[in-house]
């Protein structure tokens, strides 16, 4: 099988010749610093990679590296508008991205952070106003026909588009603040529903202009909302299904009468409690599948969701084997995960969001072998 048609395969709930590989992705990458000591390690010599999200600080993988680990998949964000590029200020090591978002990565640190929300002190009438970037800026997509028509005639990869903001929630907090978006919950509900329909609004508008224009090429459409952390979901459920599921349903709604393409829907955390809501809405993949939180059993997940949705990502305990466990500790974790989630398709393997820059390089390299050698069906 071609990657495309084993990804596709997968997806659709069938058993390719093996479990399909995402390396190098906007959630399936590696950091900087753990890139830089794995092609130390492997002995190849060093080329500065592009960094493919600078909020995460990770990398576009060298091609040989992708080959090596057998990934399948290939994608990008759309291009940035005509009118703003990033700009890194050297003196605080900051940048302002088109939100009016700044970001701050501190000394020794590994990643940016969200350092000033433009709208935290705003009142309701103010976050009406507040000018949002233009979705339909012609640069967004005036390079990128050319470059998925490209790969999807000349190369057999399954091709998947990112999503360059946040989720509804997600893209709220990051405009809002944090603390100021919890205490908006508490007392001020309006201002959630007003940022909720706004941002949703937007990515409307957004998906319609990228899918305008590559809609026919791409095989997944990245989305998703961050709404778990370890134990269990960033705020109630009942919020989540007032102001945000209509909206998000919305959004991959919208999406699905542009293209044929699958929805990936990002979302970390001790999310069992929601991921009925999910596939609700419209998901075809969920990512990262974070196995180490709260409920998010690999087993159990695969039993009650499996035959409704592809899991993408799993592949190995990021919190305690991945970095701290010896090659032999990784193989066997591989190895349980896609005796879990790969039987009858429905799983791509990927580590669970982007390997951090303590792992070693050794465990990286028994991940994605384990998964080579094990994952036929």
């Amino acid at each position: 099988m071609t990657p495309r048609e084993r990804v596709t395969c997968a997806i659709e709930h069938k058993e390719p010749d093996r479990v399909p590989i995402d390396f190098g992705g906007l959630h399936t990458s590696c950091h900087m610093n753990v890139y830089k000591s794995l092609i130390n390690h492997l002995g190849w010599e060093w080329k500065e990679p592009e960094i493919f999200d600078m909020f995460q600080y990770i990398v576009v993988p060298d091609e040989k590296l992708r080959e090596k680990f057998g990934a399948d998949v290939r994608g990008s964000f759309p291009d940035p508008p005509d009118n703003w590029s990033p700009r890194i200020d050297p003196e605080e090591n900051s940048y302002l991205d088109e939100w009016g978002i700044k970001y701050h990565m501190p000394p020794g640190g590994f990643y940016y952070d969200i350092a000033r929300s433009p709208l935290q002190s705003a009142s309701l009438e103010e976050i009406k106003k507040y000018k949002f970037p233009d979705p339909y800026n012609p640069g967004r997509v005036e390079k990128l026909k050319e470059k998925y028509k490209e790969l999807y005639q000349n190369t057999d990869y399954a091709l998947i588009i990112y999503c360059p903001t946040g989720g509804v929630f997600e893209h709220s907090y990051f405009l809002r603040g944090i603390e100021k978006l919890y205490e908006d919950m508490a007392f001020d509900l309006q201002v959630i529903d007003c940022l909720a329909a706004r941002v949703a609004e937007w990515q409307m508008r957004f998906w319609d202009n990228i899918l305008s224009a590559i809609g026919e090429y791409v095989q997944i459409v990245q989305v998703g909302d961050d709404l778990g952390h370890q134990d269990g979901l960033l705020f109630s459920p009942e919020i989540y299904r007032k102001y945000y599921k209509a909206r998000e349903r919305a959004i991959i709604s919208s999406i699905k009468k542009k293209t044929t393409a699958k929805i990936y829907f990002h979302c970390c955390g001790a999310i069992y409690d929601v991921i009925r809501d999910l596939i609700e809405i419209g998901i075809d993949i969920l990512n990262p599948v974070q196995i180490s939180a709260k409920g998010m059993n690999s087993k159990k997940l695969k039993s009650e969701f499996g035959k409704d949705i592809t899991f993408w990502g799993g592949g190995c305990d990021p919190q305690k084997i991945l970095p701290y466990g010896s090659p032999k500790d990784v193989e066997q974790e591989v190895r349980k995960r896609i005796d879990d989630f790969a039987l009858g398709g429905g799983y791509i393997m990927a580590p669970v969001h982007n390997i951090q820059p303590n792992v070693p390089p050794e465990n990286i390299i028994s991940m994605f072998d384990t998964c080579l050698k094990y994952g036929s069906y």
